[in-house]
């Protein structure tokens, strides 16, 4: 008591929320096409939907299956319920979120278009600079294969395997 009364080091509190997240026991899980699974059961969160195959860490009181608490590199995610026992609210919760994913992510597929679409422009023949552009315009291609192909093909070409001579310039007759 007399170390402890002369320490002059000061206390903090810490919510009941946080140490109690402090107590539970935890394991390390993937997330599948059905949530988090532990002991048989799916758990599922809005927040789950569309992180498929990360690994989160879960924590969870061992005798009671209500709930699980989700952390994805060490911050709280969500806290998932199983699936068979959810609220309407959680069930709306649900749908709303995956309103916002699929928006979300339309509008991701839409501007990789567009990034898409500037990037590979076509090159016209009234343009002096060629945009930037990942490819080359179709001609070039055809012209650098057919360079490339006809050099290929001389290169092995034999005519010795054949019996045959080299062909020679005709004689001119005078």
């Amino acid at each position: 008591m007399q170390a402890w009364n002369d320490d002059p080091s000061a206390l903090a509190r810490i919510g009941a929320e946080r140490l109690r997240h402090l107590l539970l026991a935890g394991v390390e899980r993937t997330i599948g096409k059905d949530g988090v699974r532990l002991h048989g059961l799916a758990y599922v969160a809005p927040e789950l939907q569309g992180r498929r195959g990360q690994q989160v860490q879960v924590r969870y009181m061992p005798h009671d299956d209500r709930f699980v608490e989700v952390y994805l590199d060490g911050e709280h995610l969500c806290t998932a319920h199983p699936q068979g026992q959810l609220s309407d609210e959680q069930v709306e919760a649900f749908r709303e979120h995956a309103r916002q994913e699929t928006k979300r992510l339309n509008r991701q597929r839409r501007q990789a278009s567009a990034r898409t679409r500037a990037e590979l422009a076509p090159l016209s023949d009234d343009q002096r600079e060629p945009a930037q552009a990942r490819l080359l315009p179709a001609a070039a291609l055809t012209d650098q294969a057919r360079r490339r192909a006809d050099s290929e093909l001389t290169r092995r070409s034999r005519s010795d395997l054949l019996g045959l001579r080299p062909a020679r310039a005709p004689k001119e007759t005078p």
